[in-house]
């Protein structure tokens, strides 16, 4: 009897170490994992890991403020390094930033690398070129930023593709059977107007359309050589001067129509208004905008219009 509770004594303690040996290789990559519940995003410590791609579209799919910052946030709490974090520790300049958006600056790592769902990206942005690997691959993560094509998993895309769409059809080039159609490329219009009184220089409006692969943006910008500006952005809506058509999609829209103007602070130099991030990219577009300068008359604590920019318009394929 002795000898078969000690028997059955070892069994146990056997089969606890067993079961617990296995508990704890169950997706061992796992270990260092950081999670958020508001976004479904994670990270291992060496990226952002977004679970599906429904999740990243929340994300960059005409965000709020309010959900740009509670996501800001939640990747603040994780141990990567992103982009945004790795131009700012080396108090790198303008001219050093080779992506040139913030928002996607805070999506990817040091490395220009996410994961989405089932694969990981990397933007090549100075080069327009956008590599994919599973993520069931994720060992290879070093070819993928070598950018080694020769390594069968990796695939190549132009950042004028939606590459994700591409990237989960299963082979690259596959949408193309079903529609020739290409992508947007970046575009990008600009017009100089009045800084002061009576001058017609020392203002410059931009308005552009960037493409990322993962992400294309559409953003309005001006730049002042005065620090007591304040400048308002007209967007018209009528369904001829703000449309666009997806690509591979029959279905025409009006987009922005929930957006007529737009206007800074006042005392600025500068400013900037993303009216669209997404992470579709378009085959025909057309949209026109306009920047109204104003000076601040500190006498009067008024806003005087100085000038006013031609219309800029951006008319793809329309």
């Amino acid at each position: 009897m002795k000898k078969l509770m000690y028997g059955s004594l070892f069994l146990a303690i056997v089969g606890i170490g067993i079961f617990g040996c296995k508990k704890s290789m169950i997706n061992p990559s796992n270990q260092n994992l950081s999670t958020s519940s508001e976004f479904n995003i994670s990270s291992d410590g060496k990226m952002l890991i977004f679970k599906t791609t429904d999740d990243y579209k929340k994300v960059v799919n005409n965000p709020t403020e309010e959900i740009k910052s509670k996501f800001l946030k939640e990747v603040a709490n994780f141990k990567h390094t992103t982009y945004s974090e790795l131009l700012s520790k080396s108090k790198s300049s303008e001219n050093d930033d080779l992506l040139g958006d913030d928002d996607l600056a805070q999506i990817l790592n040091e490395d220009w690398i996410v994961q989405i769902g089932d694969y990981l990206y990397r933007v090549n942005k100075p080069i327009e070129l956008v590599y994919v690997l599973p993520a069931s691959n994720v060992s290879e993560y070093q070819d993928l930023v070598n950018e080694n094509v020769a390594n069968k998993n990796i695939r190549k895309f132009s950042t004028e593709d939606d590459v994700v769409e591409l990237a989960e059809s299963g082979a690259e080039g596959q949408k193309s059977l079903f529609c020739g159609e290409g992508g947007v490329g970046s575009r990008s219009q600009s017009a100089q107007h009045g800084s002061a009184l009576n001058t017609t220089t020392g203002v410059t409006s931009t308005l552009r359309h960037s493409k990322f692969g993962i992400y294309f943006t559409i953003v309005m910008e001006s730049y002042s050589n005065s620090y007591l500006s304040q400048f308002k952005f007209e967007f018209p809506t009528s369904s001829n001067e703000r449309r666009f058509k997806r690509r591979c999609q029959n279905v025409e829209y009006v987009p922005f129509s929930e957006t007529d103007q737009w206007q800074s602070s006042m005392s600025v130099s500068e400013a900037q208004y993303k009216i669209r991030e997404n992470i579709s990219n378009f085959s025909k577009y057309h949209i026109r905008a306009r920047c109204n300068y104003f000076q601040n008359d500190l006498f009067m604590s008024q806003s005087v219009l100085v000038t006013t920019s031609a219309w800029l318009e951006i008319r793809i394929n329309y």
